[in-house]
């Protein structure tokens, strides 16, 4: 374990702003910052926290900011002020916000005034970035330095069992480990362009951001708004020289349509990390850009980002996790703790210097996922239990087979299903709730909600609470009354027959009327392919269905494809069933003819 590292997070990206101060380290929207403005901004704030707010180490700051390149700004400044930083979601309703606020109990926020809203029960201090920034008249150079390898960087919430998310709280020194190994790894440098597509709130986007803002990489900001159109981020890709991205299974699926040796030249590797998926992808992937170099990265924020790393080919059969990365051990055991044989399969546990410190406030789940095994090849050791079951292959390389407890990942993103049943239990009207991960045949997984209780009746006010009270990947797609819930032979939930119940709950093509146009009949067949086997009426709303913002991309390629039509990724928004939609095209359509 690389326990002697005495650098910090702080230390290396200010290493590399004096380094390299007059290359670019923040592109977005045509705006331009060196490395060395970027600091002087950050050193600002920074001795704005120290003196006004009296930031130490150990003192938490949440950060609920919109802007992207001042979001970075925000994550240096706490991290110069001697905090820990806590992105917040500012797409997240008020209530999801503060039940996070009230468990992290900042000592402060930094805020952005087009999401003050999220910030009314705070009354801690408060500074409002776009706002106070420009008359602020802290001086601009490094504060001095007051953190220590294990002193916390940063808190990152997932969600959690109980109701209540879950804050895992990582020191410099784990986060630092991932990122020397990262950059090392990778070959970072100042030649390199990193497309940043993950949130601040996901934890991938820690090993975007400070690997190449501690490697003298250009990173690409997008605009938040405009993540899943397919045009904007291949326009992104090819016209700003990207070199690098990372990205989840889910989203790659989709730019990959877009993408080909032409539209990414200067592309040298991607990184797919979040979630499972299949050698389909990977052969898509060689099939479209045979000459960039493809990794799957394996990890939970409990290992500060990243604990395997698997190469990829365009041969391979199955999707490996792949080994350890350096200074982090992989231990696969069995129901008694023994180390499984090359074939069998066991719970992964970690260890090593990237381990986090644990979840904030919470020292009995800490207690239980972290803990010190007096058996087995970890004995003596700090090991973090994963809850993934994986198989050792006969290389040595490890393979990912399944969760062995309640947690499922939407679009990437952790939920444990109890969460969002006890955010449902709320209602009055609920008497029992069972949450199903369907997965559609277009590969898009949807969470479906089974509710014994409410009415038909019932269920518009339950999704406005849903979405009230849940950040929107952890609202279920569709809301299904049930009398009882079905049962098998032994006794358990039948979930076959629940999703046979779901096709025929949702969608009412069988009764409605026959396409009118070609356009209807050809927007027709895309809803058909995408939310298969619901039956799908023309008057059918799109979201209802079970779509969603991946799916809206998969609707667009589909346009594009068959009716040679580019549509905005609002028109789904806006013109949500197919006559809608159908209309609006025939509309442009007839536009173009009449400018003629």
């Amino acid at each position: 374990m690389n326990c002697d590292d005495p650098r910090t997070l702080t230390f290396l990206f200010e290493e590399c702003a004096q380094k390299l101060s007059e290359n670019i380290a923040l592109e977005f929207e045509g705006e331009f910052w060196s490395y060395g403005e970027l600091n002087r901004r950050a050193n600002r704030l920074a001795h704005h926290l120290r003196d006004t707010a009296g930031i130490r180490p150990g003192d938490r700051v949440a950060i609920l900011v919109r802007h992207p390149p001042d979001v970075i700004v925000a994550m240096l400044a706490v991290l110069k002020a001697g905090g820990a930083y806590v992105p917040l979601d500012p797409d997240n309703p008020p209530g999801v916000t503060q039940r996070i606020v009230e468990d992290v109990a900042p000592r402060a926020m930094v805020i952005e005034s087009s999401v003050a809203a999220g910030a009314v029960f705070f009354d801690g201090e408060l500074f409002v970035q776009d706002v106070m920034s420009a008359s602020l008249g802290t001086p601009d150079t490094d504060p001095e330095p007051v953190v220590a390898p294990a002193d916390l960087a940063y808190v990152i919430y997932t969600s959690g069992t109980t109701g209540t998310p879950k804050g895992i709280a990582v020191e410099h020194r784990a986060i630092v480990n991932t990122l020397t190994w990262r950059n090392s790894y990778y070959g970072f440098g100042p030649e390199d362009v990193t497309l940043a597509i993950p949130r601040p709130s996901f934890d991938s986007s820690i090993a975007d951001t400070f690997c190449a803002l501690t490697s003298g990489v250009r990173l690409l900001l997008p605009r938040r708004d405009r993540i899943t159109d397919r045009r904007y981020l291949t326009g992104l890709i090819k016209d700003r020289g990207v070199t690098h991205f990372l990205i989840t299974p889910a989203l790659y699926k989709r730019l990959l349509g877009g993408m080909d040796a032409r539209t990414a030249p200067s592309l040298r590797s991607v990184t797919i990390a979040g979630e499972w998926f299949t050698a389909k992808l990977t052969q898509e992937h060689f099939l479209r850009l045979p000459d960039v170099d493809l990794f799957n990265e394996y990890g939970p924020s409990e290992n500060a980002v990243c604990a395997t790393v698997h190469r990829l080919s365009a041969t391979d059969s199955s999707v490996l996790i792949g080994r350890p990365i350096d200074n982090v051990e992989a231990f696969v055991l069995d129901e008694d703790g023994a180390p499984v044989e090359p074939g069998g399969i066991g719970e992964l546990h970690l260890a090593g210097a990237s381990l986090a410190r644990g979840y904030l406030g919470n020292p009995e789940l800490t207690a239980e996922k972290f803990f010190t095994p007096t058996t087995s090849a970890a004995a003596g050791k700090r090991v973090y239990r994963t809850g993934d079951i994986v198989r050792v292959c006969a290389g040595g390389d490890l393979q990912f087979i399944e969760r062995r407890d309640g947690q499922v990942k939407i679009r990437g993103r952790r939920v444990e299903l109890g969460h969002v049943a006890d955010v449902l239990s709320q209602n009055a009207a609920v008497d029992h709730v069972h949450l199903l991960r369907h997965r559609t045949e277009s590969g898009t997984p949807l969470l479906l909600a089974f509710l014994q209780g409410p009415t038909v009746h019932d269920l518009d006010r339950l999704r406005e609470s849903a979405r009230e009270g849940l950040p929107e990947y952890m609202v279920p797609s569709a809301f299904i009354p049930v009398d009882a819930l079905p049962l098998t032979s032994h006794g358990k939930v039948d979930e076959t027959a629940l999703a046979a119940l779901y096709a025929a709950s949702v969608g009412h093509g069988g009764a409605g009327p026959a396409p009118a146009s070609e356009v209807e009949a050809e927007l027709l067949k895309i809803w058909q392919k995408l939310f298969a086997p619901l039956r799908i009426g023309l008057d059918d709303d799109f979201f209802e269905l079970g779509g969603d913002s991946l799916s809206v991309m998969d609707l667009l390629a589909g346009v594009e494809a068959r009716l040679g039509v580019r549509l905005d990724n609002s028109a789904p928004y806006t013109d949500r069933s197919i006559r809608c939609l159908a209309r609006m095209i025939e509309n442009r359509r007839d536009d173009k003819v009449g400018t003629k």
